[in-house]
């Protein structure tokens, strides 16, 4: 609560421009609120989120974590992509002998897919249960909260940057020519 100067009011009186009202009973909140502004004028009543939300800086504030957030799933993306486009790479010999023996270029492609989809979720798994492990050594101080639908709304978002990353991967491997690949093309 920060005191503020009021006009016509005397300079050894202080008026506030805040207060906090705790209810017994939470229902009651419309009522309290029409109770509230008959009573005091110039009164605005809401509730805590309307009230922090308001707060000077606090749309800017969400809109850089939106940003910072927006750019570590971009960069996400790509050494995710980096990655396996190595692994891929690696991989293009193996690749070539598959295809000079038949193999299909949607059988390479669904083989790449799942290859990826299963290292991502196995990481992002174990991240998970690491953070989750992390979160309960805190001291009781630390203001950390997971709710389920941000934790859901986090795996799933990092569980599909894994094939979005990957998909440079899943086309060097489609178009691996047989003979290049095993090193018999001149």
């Amino acid at each position: 609560i920060r005191p503020q100067a009021a006009a016509g009011v005397a300079s050894n009186q202080i008026a506030y421009n805040i207060l906090a009202v705790q209810l017994e009973d939470p229902a009651a909140l419309e009522s309290m609120a029409a109770t509230i502004q008959s009573q005091v004028e110039n009164t605005e009543v809401v509730d805590v989120v309307t009230a922090y939300e308001a707060t000077p800086g606090y749309a800017a504030q969400q809109n850089t974590l939106n940003t910072q957030r927006g750019f570590t799933l971009l960069i996400g993306i790509l050494v995710i992509g980096g990655f396996f486009q190595i692994q891929i790479l690696q991989k293009i010999p193996n690749i070539g002998m598959l295809k000079a023996i038949g193999t299909g270029n949607r059988t390479v492609g669904s083989a790449v897919v799942l290859q990826i989809l299963a290292v991502t979720v196995f990481g992002v798994l174990l991240g998970a249960l690491g953070t989750f492990g992390l979160s309960l050594g805190l001291p009781e101080g630390i203001p950390i909260q997971f709710t389920g639908q941000a934790a859901t709304m986090a795996i799933l978002s990092l569980v599909l940057i894994g094939p979005i990353g990957g998909l440079v991967s899943v086309w060097l491997a489609v178009k691996a020519e047989p003979l290049m690949a095993l090193g018999l093309s001149s």
